[in-house]
């Protein structure tokens, strides 16, 4: 039988095994907080894709009601280019001054008119 090796002076094996369970703790506790930070990125990356995505809708969205509106202007600028300036009004305002509409007789004025006038002589 061989002998067993000699341990070195002051070599207690029971504080090499409270050395190695106390560093085994720690370690432990070491993966435990890696876990617990690992799975709080995932979250946190998660929750951020999902606002990514929202906002990136609700950009399209805003792209959209952009487009609408242009083309809503667009057409209010077609629209009013067609539409009478100053001027024509002004014209228009003067002509209608000038004929004075409200003088006017109508069918029924030059047909009472007429039937009241008593027939003269040809």
């Amino acid at each position: 039988m061989a002998a067993a090796p000699a341990l070195p002076q002051g070599f207690e094996p029971a504080k090499l095994y409270v050395w190695v369970k106390s560093l085994e703790s720690k370690v432990n506790v070491l993966l435990r907080e890696v876990d617990v930070l690992k799975n709080d990125f995932v979250k946190r990356n998660q929750d951020l894709r999902q606002d990514v995505r929202v906002l990136s809708e609700d950009l399209l969205e805003v792209k959209h009601q952009h487009e609408k509106m242009l083309q809503t202007m667009d057409l209010v600028i077609k629209e009013l280019k067609q539409t009478a300036g100053v001027e024509e009004v002004q014209v228009l305002k003067k002509y209608v001054e000038f004929w004075n509409p409200m003088q006017f007789v109508t069918q029924q004025d030059l047909d009472r008119a007429l039937e009241s006038k008593p027939m003269g002589k040809n």
